[in-house]
């Protein structure tokens, strides 16, 4: 098809663009200083925690003979990044913006050698081409996804037009497969998949990694033996897909798969049964949260966030109180157990309710309410780390569940 090509969007990271605060300035004003003494809301983030998180998943992959991918879009950080690339033993990275990808790569991650391998884990829309290929020319190996075939009719449109006939240079390329989540990624054993896959194999314009699916859907497990069935079930699906392309001609040689649930279980089963896998892929495991708890594949030792909160008010005849930390310091995502948080050291309380900027936690016993007082702080678990974590322009850092700050991390915003 004739494809009309989109004007080209930048995300302007360089050398100046988006609002990113300045680390060195917050450090002065944070670091040495008590949880009690800092405003809130805001986000805590346990920077041991994250390192044995990271380990963890560094057995899973030396347990499984597998490569790691880590992705870092639950904290959008460089100093997370680089803890994430030495603690689970990997080079390669997935970014769900391409902000992220900006920042991680002009860091001397790259230029220390940390950083090697880099997949926009998104499929990619024509208008970011130019983005694209700027970024393949600043990291050893850059890689996007196309799951449909309007996105190859773009891309050969856009390179004719830039590069002319013969002239662009390959762009890595993973094909993203629907593994039964009903999210993103081509429909599996279908023509018009398989035609894609034909495609992209014979593309000039493509050096083709292999296949990739996410079962996001894994976070429905309330047990180990729910999460190693769904990791089964993306093994069977990755695999059952490749053979099907492959009885139809087309060969891919690597398959990429994971979710945080899945790459948990992968350290629960042998190595045999992840067979014909190369690659285990996950990211909210370096923070978790209380969807992770739910799944009962960690314990409260493996929470690295928490959202810091202050007390702004106190109802006793309501067996409630009021703190500043609302849906937008938490999110509204919700989370098996109910509710919007679990407040630590205090298993009776419920956050249960949400305004745009303030809280209210219930079902307090009166006993309990003589030693509330307006002002207090508490720290609340998060049902989801990757969207409360979206909501802070920087974390405050601590050690072994210290109170007070070491370390200040700057996410990048954006797209």
């Amino acid at each position: 098809m004739v494809f009309t090509l989109p004007s080209q969007t930048t995300t302007p990271l360089e050398p100046l663009g988006f609002s990113v605060p300045s680390k060195e300035y917050l450090v002065k004003q944070f670091v040495g200083k008590k949880l009690k003494d800092c405003r809130t809301p805001r986000l805590v983030v346990d920077r041991s925690v994250v390192k044995r998180n990271c380990e963890h998943i560094a057995a899973v992959g030396a347990k499984s003979g597998k490569k790691i991918r880590v992705h870092i879009k639950t904290h959008k950080t460089i100093e997370a990044t680089e803890i994430q690339l030495d603690s689970a033993k990997t080079d390669a990275i997935v970014v769900s913006t391409l902000a992220e990808a900006y920042y991680v790569i002009n860091s001397h991650l790259v230029s220390s050698g940390k950083l090697k391998d880099v997949l926009f884990g998104f499929p990619v829309s024509p208008d970011r081409f130019d983005d694209v290929y700027h970024l393949s020319t600043k990291v050893e190996k850059f890689c996007i996804f196309i799951d449909h075939d309007q996105t190859l009719d773009a891309l050969e449109a856009y390179c004719q037009q830039r590069f002319g006939e013969g002239g662009a240079p390959k762009l890595n390329v993973y094909m993203k497969v629907e593994c039964g989540n009903e999210r993103a990624g081509a429909a599996i054993n279908n023509d018009d998949s398989v035609n894609l896959a034909r495609r992209l194999t014979t593309s000039p314009l493509l050096n083709v990694v292999g296949l990739y699916t996410h079962a996001g859907h894994s976070y429905a497990s309330r047990d180990t033996n729910a999460a190693v069935n769904f990791l089964k079930s993306e093994r069977d699906a990755a695999l059952a897909y490749k053979k099907f392309l492959a009885d139809n001609g087309v060969l891919f040689e690597n398959i990429s798969i994971g979710a945080t649930p899945t790459v948990m279980a992968a350290g629960l089963v042998d190595s045999s049964e992840l067979e014909g896998i190369t690659e285990l892929h996950a990211g909210s495991f370096v923070l978790n949260d209380r969807q992770q708890l739910a799944t009962q594949l960690l314990d409260e030792s493996g929470l690295a966030v928490t959202v810091l909160c202050r007390v702004a008010s106190r109802y006793p005849e309501r067996g409630s109180f009021l703190m500043d930390g609302g849906a937008l310091g938490f999110s509204k995502d919700p989370a098996p157990q109910g509710g919007f948080g679990d407040i630590v050291g205090k298993p009776h309380w419920k956050l249960n309710k949400l305004a745009q900027e303030h809280s209210i936690v219930t079902e307090v016993p009166l006993e309990e309410f003589k030693h509330v007082n307006v002002g207090d702080v508490f720290r609340i678990v998060p049902n989801h780390c990757c969207l409360t974590a979206a909501c802070y322009e920087f974390f405050l850092i601590i050690e072994e569940n210290g109170d007070e700050v070491v370390d200040i991390w700057v996410p990048v915003r954006g797209w």
